[in-house]
């Protein structure tokens, strides 16, 4: 006769839902009633398992902390394989979900941590298909139809801007501007949506993004072993748990497939080689079917070394957010090392995580992963799910516009240069104020009609057809900015 035990990794919760009276519908009444179900998180299946009331009092009777002999072996061995109980039967699955536990207990998983990872994960989730369309195309951008429904039905989106109710004190700081170096690099990052797949990465450009974001330039000695390691990111105790699974589709001397970086002596380890049309496929499974990311050149996929943090930060509750910190801040290196490089970038949590390690032959428990960056050569156009941004200026942008704007006294305060002083000496070939010289226009909202958009905006004060892109700049839907020095990143199309 089979033992078993309750399972440590598992949480019940209970949920009601509205129900039609079938007795009564029989009989020609409506009446709706409410039906209650018990349903089990199972963190060894990572899934919500419906149960009856008998297999509920059944699982919540069994202990937890010893093995007991079955009373009711059927029943209890179908909880077993929903992963609620434990069972010493010799079977494959049985055997499979007893080692998970048996794994999440020796690596000191914290149970809210692994109740939210493992329930977390996907599997054959595909966006395009979610969305309605079709999975054998690139994924649309929603319409507008489909936008204003969720406008509808949850409302507009909480405010962006935001201030604390009745301060105190309100002390203004200076407004500093810094140039070059890394300023103009992080004014200049952002997320990239289209990639040029007709264009490779070369070689040296995938070794200095390696280098600089996943490999290893300091160490502290611990017990005569290397233990706290030094990268251009934090990491929670110097540990270093993520590691880095190069998908690379298009890179120069380097044939397709998934890889392994190796930090220490700075190879790839190839796991699996992939033809062109494979990999291409592999990266759009590894992202949710969001195509405009699977045309990156190389994809990274971060996985977690779970042993490796759990080592010190045993059944910690913090120990996971921990990891999804390091993640973060190595996604946003590979961002600022990419735009370095004038490559683009992306960082993605859409992943279809089980799949991924599957591929990857690693566990989901000991190691695991957690999101898939990415970086490549960026296409010459915007692509549609990418915002056009507007610059952002402090203290003006977001405020409600006062006065007309008009007048001299106003242009004065605002420092505003009238168009037809900013066209002569434009057209002259003059530098207007080297600072920020604002220009007041007429507002046009509509889409495709601002500055930005490349178009001409109708009303607008504003006439210099021989300004360029990175003259010009759109600073709120009331004024535009002129800055040769801020604009090195904007594309050079004439407005």
């Amino acid at each position: 006769m089979a033992r078993v035990r309750r399972s440590r990794y598992v949480c019940f919760f209970c949920d009601d839902f509205p129900f039609l009276n079938v007795g009564l519908l029989l009989r020609g009444t409506v009446e709706q009633t409410t039906v209650r179900q018990v349903y089990a998180l199972s963190i060894l299946r990572g899934e919500a398992i419906a149960l009856s009331a008998d297999e509920f009092e059944l699982a919540t009777t069994t202990a937890s902390d010893a093995w007991v002999e079955a009373v009711d072996d059927e029943a209890m061995r179908r909880l077993a394989l929903k992963g609620v109980l434990l069972s010493d039967e010799d079977d494959p699955e049985l055997n499979t979900l007893r080692g998970r536990h048996e794994t999440l207990e020796s690596l000191g998983w914290n149970l809210e941590a692994a109740l939210y990872y493992f329930l977390s994960k996907w599997r054959g989730i595909d966006l395009r298909r979610l969305s309605g369309q079709d999975d054998a195309s690139d994924l649309l951008p929603p319409t507008d139809d489909s936008v204003r429904a969720f406008v509808d039905r949850f409302g507009p989106p909480p405010a962006a801007l935001v201030s604390t109710h009745a301060p105190l004190s309100v002390h203004e700081l200076p407004l500093v501007e810094r140039e070059g170096g890394l300023y103009e690099v992080l004014l200049r990052r952002r997320t990239t949506r289209g990639f040029d797949r007709d264009a490779s990465l070369s070689l040296s450009e995938l070794a200095v993004v390696l280098r600089y974001v996943f490999g290893y330039h300091g160490y502290v000695p611990l017990l005569g072993q290397v233990n706290t390691l030094k990268r251009t990111s934090p990491s929670a105790g110097g540990f270093h748990p993520i590691e880095a699974y190069p998908l690379v589709t298009g890179a120069d001397e380097l044939d397709a497939g998934l890889y392994h970086y190796n930090g220490a002596d700075h190879t790839l380890e190839l796991l699996k080689p992939l033809g062109a049309d494979e990999a291409r496929a592999a990266a759009i499974e590894f992202v949710c079917g969001q195509t405009y990311f699977a045309d990156a050149h190389v994809l990274i996929v971060l996985a977690a070394r779970f042993e490796r943090a759990f080592w010190k930060y045993r059944n910690h509750r913090k120990a996971l957010a921990a990891l999804m910190m390091d993640a973060a801040h190595l996604s946003q290196t590979l961002y600022l090392v990419a735009t370095e490089l004038g490559l683009g970038a992306f960082v993605t949590a859409a992943v279809n995580n089980a799949d991924i390690e599957d591929l990857l032959g690693v566990d989901g428990y000991r190691e695991g992963v957690l999101a898939v960056c990415g970086f490549g050569k960026p296409a010459a156009n915007l692509s549609p799910f990418d915002p056009d941004f507007r610059p952002f200026v402090v203290r003006q942008t977001g405020r409600p516009a006062s006065g007309s704007g008009d007048d001299d006294r106003d242009r004065a305060a605002r420092r505003v240069v009238p168009a037809d002083v900013v066209e002569q000496h434009v057209g002259a070939g003059s530098e207007v104020d080297p600072g920020r010289a604002h220009l007041t226009r007429a507002h046009d909202d509509r889409p495709g009609h601002g500055l930005a958009d490349g178009a001409p905006v109708a009303g607008a004060e504003l006439r210099a057809p021989r300004l360029r892109r990175d003259d010009l700049e759109l600073v709120d839907e009331h004024a535009v900015v002129l800055d040769r020095h801020a604009q090195r990143s904007a594309r050079d199309d004439a407005v």
